[in-house]
């Protein structure tokens, strides 16, 4: 499937002018602090509106502002890793987890397949062992691995990963770098990611663009 951006969305210091079909499996945005990463993916998920334009997922059509079509951020079926984790400091492991899925009204009274589907990705990304552990006692490394599967429970048709090895140690990063790569081909899933290095970009991707004066522009 692929990813088609055309919008345009209203930023402080600048506008962000997008118009970019994403192809590749995984996708490297890099670009300053402040160019509108962050903006780009919340508009992507759902959690921001376009202020003109449409955004569209193979035959799913997220946004289109012609028609004032707006897909809730619930119904795109998205995986978001946010730059901070956003974990909840007072769940444990295994309520982190699960909690979009106990969020769904059609869902949440099925508690035996989500403590399956729980186990099923922490089995993956080999956290099992700490599901009933407290998130604030996790090592980096260990949250990374939280935070992923989180996005991942909902089985997604997307992932974003918002500079997703920051503040890893470099044997960690490297772990958590092999990770997303092999998600992405194990479960068919394409992946954009945020990073300011170069070396992460490279690795994971031969696909690399630029957002710069609130355009996307591919690494010639």
């Amino acid at each position: 499937m692929t990813l088609q951006l055309q919008f345009t969305k209203q930023m402080p210091f600048h506008d962000l002018k997008v118009d970019y079909h994403f192809k590749e499996n995984i996708t490297a945005v890099m670009g300053a602090s402040g160019s509108g990463k962050s903006t780009l993916f919340q508009c992507i998920s759902g959690l921001k509106r376009i202020d003109s334009g449409t955004i569209q997922f193979g035959d799913t059509t997220f946004d289109d502002t012609s028609i004032s079509l707006h897909l809730p951020t619930a119904e795109r079926k998205i995986g978001y890793l946010f730059q901070n984790l956003a974990l909840f400091p007072n769940m444990n492991v295994y309520d982190n987890i699960s909690f979009g899925l106990k969020m769904n009204k059609a869902k949440r009274k099925d508690t035996s397949a989500i403590s399956r589907q729980v186990r099923h990705i922490s089995d993956y990304l080999q956290i099992s062992h700490l599901l009933y552990s407290s998130v604030q006692k996790l090592s980096g490394g260990e949250k990374q691995r939280v935070a992923m599967a989180r996005a991942m429970i909902i089985n997604p048709h997307l992932l974003l990963l918002d500079e997703p090895f920051n503040g890893l140690d470099e044997d960690t990063r490297y772990i958590c770098m092999d990770l997303v790569q092999n998600m992405a081909k194990d479960f068919e899933l394409p992946v954009i990611f945020v990073t300011h290095y170069r070396f992460e970009a490279q690795k994971l991707t031969n696909e690399i663009i630029y957002l710069k004066d609130g355009h996307l522009e591919k690494e010639a």
